[in-house]
């Protein structure tokens, strides 16, 4: 029995995942819209070529760890599903390696490409693509493909007119032999008109044609742009860093996610540390999760939103870490702008160096400049801008610096 009959025993393609299969391209780029089943239809790709007569070394790369191993982890699903997973030697650590026969699977982070040069593979996979610094895939990824002839996917939800954008152009001109398609949500089975239709009333026309139409959009009131977000973008951070710290705490009201976001440095050149996003916990445990963030750092600054329901958390978290200085700001349209303002310019200016966060990266695309009567405003452009907020407030806090000469903190 053939490779392609013992995976339709477990999985179905639909007709745009069929396309992707079949086609022969060595370079393809797929533009997906959410729930389209990118995921599935990668380690499909990845599932029939662990049947080939001659060995395969695949690489699954993500934007980090934690969205590489959601890949891998399709592929074991499937394999087991299909009564192969006994002939498999897995092994997590230090990070996910799949063995079949002849053939390796293995899946890691962007963040470490030091580690990711120099290796062979016969096909990449990397998932975000358009999350991930474009040197990763042209100094990295590709290179690795070098001796062995093999093959590239980049699958994403697209980002701006980035380098993942001008990468789908060449396959929908049919150059250097790319191959190219955009994935709407609505060609998935599994994603109903219904739910679509309220989606479409929910969120602005431009995030519903990205986000579920896989489409490619900047708009001209976008306050962080993406060819500024990817200037800022690094592969790994350094074990060392330059105090001081200053951290910025976003609390999240119901549905909400509480962030915490750890910047260091001056406003010259800072690096984003750590960005933690957690929601549905109590307000005793988040007050423990960012305590325990402040600890591994040396009195650090905090700044966070103690606007309505933060402002007693606020003060549970004062008294839960007597070394860092805990201060807490009432939000107005006002300091948000400031605060905002302030980001853009670290960002345009290209003195914040930070990991590709997928969704850090998703909030600051829908960050604009809008009208409201007579006045504008800044603002998030859909469901969530926890992550900007958090960093922004970190932001605020760095010591400001002109000429070499260290100038008052802002707050």
């Amino acid at each position: 029995m053939g490779a392609s009959e013992i995976l339709a025993k477990v999985w179905q393609p639909h007709p745009g995942q069929r396309e992707f299969l079949d086609n022969p391209a060595k370079f393809k780029v797929l533009a997906c819209g959410r729930r389209w089943g990118k995921t599935d239809a990668c380690a499909a790709s990845i599932f029939l070529r662990l049947f080939d007569r001659s060995p395969t070394n695949h690489v699954i790369i993500g934007p980090t760890q934690d969205q590489a191993n959601i890949l891998f982890d399709r592929l074991l699903a499937l394999l087991e599903d299909a009564g192969k997973g006994k002939l498999c030697k897995v092994r997590r650590r230090p990070y996910p390696h799949l063995q079949y026969g002849k053939h390796t699977v293995r899946a890691r982070s962007g963040h470490i490409r030091r580690i990711l040069r120099g290796n062979e593979a016969t096909h990449i996979i990397i998932d975000e693509a358009a999350y991930v610094p474009e040197s990763l895939i042209t100094e990295v990824a590709m290179p690795m493909l070098a001796t062995t002839d093999g093959y590239l996917t980049m699958i994403s939800t697209p980002h701006g007119m980035n380098h993942f954008w001008r990468f789908f152009q060449f396959g929908q001109e049919g150059k250097h032999g790319f191959w190219s398609r955009r994935g709407p949500s609505a060609e998935s089975p599994l994603v109903s008109k219904r739910f679509l239709n309220i989606q479409r009333e929910l969120i602005p026309e431009r995030v519903f044609r990205i986000e579920y139409e896989a489409e490619f959009a900047d708009s001209e009131g976008r306050i962080f742009k993406t060819e500024a977000i990817e200037a800022c973008l690094v592969t790994h951070m350094k074990e060392t860093f330059e105090e001081p710290v200053v951290v910025g705490v976003d609390f999240g009201r119901y549905k909400d996610y509480t962030v915490v976001a750890v910047l260091s440095g001056t406003s010259l050149s800072c690096e984003l540390r750590e960005l933690h996003r957690f929601r549905g916990l109590r307000y005793s445990h988040q007050v423990e999760r960012i305590a325990e963030v402040l600890s591994r750092f040396n009195s650090p600054r905090v700044l966070c939103d103690s606007t309505g329901i933060g402002d007693p958390i606020y003060e549970t978290l004062m008294a839960a870490c007597p070394d860092a200085a805990v201060k807490g700001v009432t939000f107005t349209q006002q300091f948000k702008d400031d605060v905002i303002t302030r980001l853009a310019w670290l960002i345009d200016c290209g003195r914040l160096a930070m990991l590709p966060h997928v969704e850090l990266m998703r909030e600051l695309s829908r960050f604009e400049c809008v009208t409201e009567g007579s006045t504008y405003r800044l603002k998030g452009i859909g469901d969530h801008d926890d992550t900007v907020i958090a960093v922004a407030l970190a932001a605020y806090l760095l010591p400001m610096q002109y000429g070499g000469q260290p100038l008052i903190s802002a707050a």
